[in-house]
């Protein structure tokens, strides 16, 4: 595809998905055309608007920062640049990365959410209006919306892709990742932002999954279930080894360990930027820094140290197939209301552990499904060669 393409798509698209927070398709074509070479020369990325990108605004989805123009661009811009990507534009954020939904919608259904405070990202991929975008996730705001969106998006292990020049809501949760059409494009667009190598790793013949429903079980809607395990069970007639064991100690529990850690530290992080002009912050924004600042600092470092060791059980759980099979959300994007449910994800995105959804065809109501595969921290390339897999063994079932 080329830039012609992705310029026609936007001039389509945009005045109803409404992605962009910040866009100059002329600029886009110019700097295509005399890209640099490298990976991603030429090719179209859109940059979530909490995202530093030098003389363009970085507003953060909020009328706190309206007018706000970086100097400079965080570290993962520069090097998208450098590997020849180009900044089409600035991709719309909920509310300081948050839980207020922007003017974003589904390119499926523009009654629904594309999901998560990355939603501008997944929505112009999605759309065919970028063939790359960039997000963060500190609970599931790469992989709930691509789920929802049904683009792959990929969040690498926690600390493989710097932060230098992103606004951070929380230090030990918040981590970068990536949206494309396939498993390949997402690994190396987040190869590049980590300057390390992210390609998939050859799957075995026979991978081995691991499922994991959750104690959220029981709260998915029907459809999103039945299409879960029907997925399962395609992957296990494809020739994968399928297993169902106990989860580590604590892995159902840990969503109350990860709660107190962004509310803490959202509210050390952000409470001076809000009371310099608190009535330019949603009342629900400011109501979860208050609950964050209540937030003692003993029952804060009681949630990290529980994370720690959460960290390692996962880890030694995970090591033992070759990716987790979960849910990435409970059902279908919900409304524009919302942004849907986080729990799903939250607990990987607490441990670090890299995560993927892939497209896994569409529910009840004809809106996309995702399947998230999660694997041990650190062990990147494995899950990315089992996701391809997956990716593969869908693309046939849905023939």
């Amino acid at each position: 595809m080329t830039a012609e393409v992705w310029a026609a798509a936007i001039a389509a698209r945009e005045p109803e998905v409404r992605a962009f927070a910040w866009l100059d398709l002329e600029r886009a074509k110019r700097l295509a055309a005399s890209a640099p070479p490298g990976p991603l020369r030429g090719r179209w990325v859109g940059i979530k608007d909490i995202i530093d990108t030098a003389g363009i605004p970085t507003e953060r989805g909020s009328a706190l920062f309206a007018g706000r123009v970086p100097e400079r661009s965080a570290t993962v811009v520069e090097r998208i640049e450098a590997a020849g990507g180009v900044v089409a534009g600035k991709t719309v954020t909920a509310e300081l990365a948050s839980f207020t939904p922007g003017p974003t919608t589904n390119p499926w259904n523009p009654a629904r959410t594309p999901g998560g405070s990355s939603m501008g990202s997944a929505a112009a991929v999605a759309a065919g209006m970028l063939p790359l975008a960039i997000g963060t996730q500190t609970a599931g705001s790469v992989i709930r919306p691509a789920a929802f969106c049904g683009v792959v998006g990929l969040k690498p292990s926690v600390g493989l892709i710097p932060r230098e020049g992103v606004m951070i809501l929380s230090e030990t949760l918040d981590q970068l990742g990536g949206f494309a059409a396939t498993v390949a494009d997402a690994a190396e667009l987040c190869s590049v932002m980590a300057a390390a190598d992210l390609s998939p790793a050859p799957a075995p013949v026979r991978p081995r999954f691991r499922v994991y429903r959750s104690p959220q079980w029981a709260e998915m809607e029907p459809g999103a279930r039945e299409h879960f395990q029907s997925s399962v069970e395609s992957l296990r007639r494809a020739g994968a080894a399928i297993e169902e064991p106990d989860p580590p100690p604590g892995l159902d529990d840990a969503l109350a360990v990860q709660r107190p850690i962004p509310l803490h530290e959202t509210a050390r992080n952000l409470n001076p930027e809000v009371a310099r002009a608190p009535h330019l912050v949603s009342e629900h924004f400011r109501s979860r820094l208050a609950i964050g600042a209540a937030i003692s600092e003993s029952d804060y470092k009681a949630a990290l140290e529980e994370r720690s060791r959460l960290v390692e059980a996962v880890r030694k759980w995970a090591a033992a197939c070759d990716a987790i099979l979960t849910p990435p959300a409970p059902g279908e994007a919900p409304g524009l209301e919302t942004t849907g449910d986080p729990r799903l994800c939250a607990r990987w995105t607490l441990v670090g552990a890299p995560a993927i959804s892939v497209p896994a065809g569409r529910g009840p109501r004809g809106l996309p499904l995702g399947l998230q595969l999660c694997g041990a921290p650190g062990e990147d390339r494995a899950l990315l060669g089992a996701a391809a897999w997956v990716e593969r063994a869908l693309a046939e079932t849905h023939k």
